[in-house]
């Protein structure tokens, strides 16, 4: 792999463009992050793979700053003696770790980005070593106290059960434990096949986790990563678990390169083929449903809901339909079974009733020309007392406002 023809073109074009937007205040770190990048994707076998004109350096990024009140009196221009004093000794120690190691003048090294890239793209064995022969590449020669090391924890598995029990790490992993990724890909395979014949999901979500940590640990990030999260998604979502589900979604979230935590930031991102997208477009009317209230387009949409939609919507359908019985409530006297039935897309008015029944809030209206003691008539004659149903089904709907550590309801 030394040889330089065997590096990308879009990896050297990578290297150059990144080193163009270098400051001398973030050369070192840009350096450091490249370096384990360019390692990373070689270890994963994503040198050829990767987009490397999207791809994006953290250390590139511009450092947010606090906007602060800009005095424009000549009070502003004031120095304080012992302000001044510390000002300057915070500006000493910010130059020493602006200087990169071994700087003998604060000016900045015209051929430095030309000497850094032609270690990092043409001379491989300089940088990492000799790759074809399996020695662990030595991503930084040059030791700086001020950078962790993060490179030193990580490992390379040297296990190959493909059946292993989750457990948390209490001291740092054992290689012999670990399994590595050729093992992984048996392992998910293995995986599939026994939730195919067998669904015993504790078993296949205590396996799943345990290849999570396997990943994890020896920082392995590529397509088969984001394979092992979505399967365990789909069949976590599947049987309901969405503390389970909703920790790989934010692993996924990461592993697409998003890195978005807010909604509305997430929609800003959706280009027009997405928007155009069946699941995102129902999704989309679904959230606007919600906002709005208007629980009568919300189940609509529940009935037609594409692929996996149904599942997901599973989790907070109860909750809006507490509220819509809420809602309805102060706006009626009594309402018949049946159009709670059809209104909030239960299956029968069994299940209504039985719904009802679970919130405390199976109480009908008795018919003024039945005689007492006469037997209750079928549920589709029956009618929901809104006065006396709408404290219980008030008080459930306080308790559904409330989610756990997981975000599950």
């Amino acid at each position: 792999m030394s040889n330089k023809s065997n590096w990308p073109p879009a990896l050297k074009q990578f290297v150059n463009e990144t080193f163009a937007k270098c400051t001398d205040a973030n050369r070192q770190a840009v350096e450091t992050e490249l370096k384990q990048a360019i390692y990373h994707a070689f270890q994963a076998g994503d040198l050829w793979s990767t987009d490397w004109a999207k791809y994006k350096l953290d250390s590139l990024n511009p450092a947010k700053k606090r906007k602060g009140f800009v005095p424009t009196t000549p009070a502003a221009n004031e120095v304080t003696p012992g302000l001044s004093e510390e000002q300057d000794r915070r500006a000493k120690r910010a130059r020493r770790f602006d200087q990169p190691q071994g700087s003998t003048g604060s000016g900045a090294n015209p051929n430095a980005a030309a000497q850094t890239m032609g270690r990092l793209v043409q001379g491989g064995v300089h940088s990492y070593g000799d790759f074809s022969g399996g020695s662990t590449p030595d991503l930084d020669a040059t030791y700086d106290p001020n950078v962790i090391d993060w490179d030193q924890y990580t490992i390379v598995g040297r296990s190959t059960k493909l059946e292993k029990p989750y457990l948390r790490l209490t001291s740092l992993p054992d290689p012999n434990t670990i399994r590595p990724l050729e093992v992984l890909k048996q392992t998910l395979e293995l995986l599939k096949r026994k939730w195919r014949e067998e669904s015993n999901y504790n078993w296949v979500c205590d396996q799943f986790k345990s290849m999570r940590q396997d990943l994890i640990v020896q920082r392995i990030q590529n397509d088969f990563t984001v394979q092992v999260y979505e399967i365990h998604a789909r069949i976590a979502l599947e049987k309901g678990d969405l503390g389970e589900f909703n920790q790989c979604q934010s692993r996924l979230r990461h592993l697409y390169r998003l890195g978005l935590n807010e909604l509305n930031n997430t929609l800003a991102e959706l280009t027009p083929d997405q928007y155009r997208d069946r699941s995102v477009s129902h999704a989309l009317a679904v959230r606007l449903a919600v906002s709005q209230g208007n629980y009568t387009k919300l189940f609509r949409l529940f009935n037609a809901a594409p692929k996996m939609g149904a599942y997901v919507m599973d989790h907070f359908v109860p909750r809006e339909r507490v509220s819509a019985l809420v809602t309805m409530c102060k706006a009626y006297l009594q309402i018949p079974i049946s159009l709670i039935t059809s209104q909030l897309a239960f299956e029968s008015d069994e299940q209504t009733h039985e719904f009802l029944v679970a919130n405390d809030a199976a109480l009908y209206k008795a018919s003024p020309s039945d005689p007492k003691g006469a037997p209750a008539p079928p549920l589709g004659q029956r009618q929901l007392d809104c006065k006396a149903a709408f404290t219980p089904l008030n008080e459930v709907m306080g308790k559904m406002s409330k989610a756990d550590l997981k975000g599950q309801i």
